[in-house]
């Protein structure tokens, strides 16, 4: 029987990995009997449930540093983890570093299609992957459990504040406005569709910056801002079209999310998307002119509906949070008698 399960996230970002650990941690904590630990830099601390034990650590040290290492197989051996799940190439390399020193079973998960590598990651008991694409340059054998997100539903007869009148189409970006996010190729490309509006979901460094770019191509009659804080279910419910123009190794939620709201999405040909997408719906590069016609062809296309209709589908089956919280306990329990 399972009792003690503890994560480790060594990452420095916000991303999907530390979604990905927050979403999961909270499922087993509501869901399972058993005791739910999560190791991380004290700045994931606000990300996670109330009913995770949180144990700070201080993984932005060198994962070489001695200190690092010790401690850390000091917090696993004082805890008495059944089984230690790493998410990530450097909680990787520091789960390996601490197997002379600890007893517990260990799992990792590869969320990117580099790290870790086949050498480092044949050390542990179970693998995990977000997708086949993740670990196509791998020859070892990896449960693929693709990301789940929770679903919710959009509030009954939402009104969004701001949004500008428009009897066209209503495309959406939810992101984090950063400049890899390509944002702003996306509004760039605004003049070529005609009668077409955008709602910018997220905030971020760029995000001044992108309402003034908005300002200088005289497109704020079409072009809405909101603040990341607002529910995305809302607003996929008054999208026509979700875009994800920036390249991404692992599954963009916002992919995810789409699908679970049976909402069309164009995203960029890179990471899970090729695995999820059918290629008229891939982004070939970022720039204004190819973006906007493959939104063009999309809102046009007489198939749009029988396309998405077997991934709507899929999404409902294997891209809830249930789903792959279930499925990852399922390769816990092959681990524990």
């Amino acid at each position: 029987m399972i009792q003690t399960i503890c994560h480790l996230i060594a990452s420095r970002e916000h991303g999907g990995l530390e979604k990905h650990v927050a979403d999961l941690s909270r499922w087993q904590a509501h869901n399972t009997g058993a005791h739910i630990a999560v190791i991380a830099h004290p700045r994931y601390l606000q990300t996670l449930d109330e009913r995770i034990q949180f144990i700070p650590l201080n993984t932005d040290r060198s994962r070489h540093h001695p200190n690092l290492v010790w401690r850390l197989a000091s917090l696993i051996r004082k805890g008495g983890y059944q089984i230690v799940h790493g998410h990530g190439s450097k909680s990787a390399q520091l789960m390996a570093a601490v197997q002379p020193y600890t007893e517990t079973r260990q799992v990792i998960t590869r969320h990117n299609v580099r790290h870790p590598r086949d050498k480092l990651a044949s050390a542990f008991d179970a693998r995990i992957a977000i997708s086949h694409t993740t670990v196509a340059n791998s020859k070892l054998e990896w449960n693929i459990i693709p990301n789940g997100v929770e679903l919710s539903a959009p509030a009954a007869n939402t009104v969004l504040p701001g949004l500008p009148s428009s009897d066209g189409p209503t495309l959406l970006v939810a992101s984090r406005l950063i400049k890899a996010r390509c944002v702003d190729q996306l509004i760039t490309a605004m003049p070529l569709l005609p009668g077409t509006r955008l709602m910018v979901l997220g905030d971020g460094p760029e995000k001044e910056a992108l309402q003034q770019l908005v300002s200088r191509l005289q497109l704020d009659n079409r072009v809405a801002f909101f603040a990341g804080n607002n529910t995305l279910a809302d607003f996929m419910q008054a999208a026509d079209l979700v875009i994800i123009p920036a390249a991404a190794e692992s599954t963009p939620y916002t992919l995810l999310e789409a699908l679970l709201h049976r909402t069309p999405v164009i995203a960029s040909a890179n990471g899970n998307a090729i695995d999820l997408l059918p290629p008229a719906y891939l982004l070939d590069d970022v720039e204004p002119i190819h973006i906007a016609e493959k939104i063009q062809a999309t809102l046009r296309s007489t198939t749009l509906d029988t396309d998405f209709a077997p991934l709507f589908a899929r999404a409902q089956q294997e891209f809830t949070l249930d789903s792959m919280a279930r499925a990852t306990w399922q390769v816990y329990t092959g681990l524990i008698a």
